[in-house]
C-alpha cells in the first residue's frame, strides 16, 4: 500500500470521517497534491514508524498542541482521534492536564473523562511532548526523558516522541529536544 493511502485510512480512523478536513483545507488553496502528500507522508509514514504506539503517539500529539497553546481545532481533532484509536477519556483529560501544567497555562478538557488514567510511562511521554513544544525547558525535558526510562520506556520510544513531534511543535524545537536527549540516551 502507498503511503497516501496508509495515511488517508489512518486519518479517516483517527477522524471518524470518510474525507478529512484538512485535505479540503489544501485543496481549498489550489494545493491539493501537497495535502495529499502531508498525509502520506505524515500518517502514512511517519505513524507506522517502529517503535511508539498509536495511542502513546496521539498522547504525546494532544501534549504538545496543549502547550503550545494556540492550536484549539488541531487539539480537538486529536483528542477525538485519541478516542477513536482506544484511550480513554481520563487519559485524554489527563494529558490536557499534564501538558497545561508544564505550559503554564489553564486548557481544560470538556469530554467524558473515564476509564483508565495515564501510565507513569504515558505521563513522561506527554511531559516530554509538552517540554519539546514549549522550546525553553531543555533540563525539564532531559528530567522527564530519565523519567520515561525509569517508569519502563525505551530508548526507542523516547526517540520516537521526538521525532514525532517535528509535525506538531516544528522542526528546530524537535532538533533541539533530539539534542538534548542525546546527553540521557548515551
Amino acid at each position: 500500500m502507498d503511503s497516501f493511502a496508509q495515511g488517508l485510512r489512518l486519518i479517516q480512523r483517527m477522524g471518524g470521517v470518510e474525507r478529512p478536513a484538512v485535505l479540503d483545507l489544501f485543496e481549498s488553496l489550489g494545493e491539493a497534491e501537497f495535502g495529499e502528500q502531508c498525509v502520506g507522508f505524515i500518517y502514512g509514514d511517519v505513524y507506522h514508524r517502529p517503535g511508539l504506539d498509536l495511542p502513546d503517539r496521539q498522547l504525546a500529539t494532544i501534549g504538545a498542541l496543549t502547550a503550545l497553546g494556540y492550536a484549539s481545532a488541531q487539539l480537538q481533532f486529536h483528542s477525538t482521534a485519541a478516542l477513536n484509536i482506544g484511550c480513554s477519556g481520563r487519559q485524554v483529560a489527563e494529558a490536557i492536564e499534564v501538558a497545561a501544567s508544564i505550559a503554564g497555562s489553564e486548557t481544560a478538557y470538556s469530554g467524558e473523562a473515564e476509564g483508565a488514567g495515564l501510565t507513569a510511562k504515558q505521563r513522561e511521554i506527554v511531559a516530554i511532548a509538552a517540554c519539546t513544544a514549549i522550546g525553553t525547558m531543555i533540563p525539564r525535558l532531559q528530567d522527564h526523558l530519565r523519567g520515561l526510562l525509569d517508569a519502563g520506556g525505551t530508548r526507542k520510544e523516547a526517540v520516537e516522541v521526538l521525532l514525532h513531534l517535528a509535525f506538531y511543535t516544528g522542526f528546530p524545537a524537535a532538533l533541539n529536544a533530539m539534542a538534548a536527549a542525546r546527553e540521557v540516551l548515551a
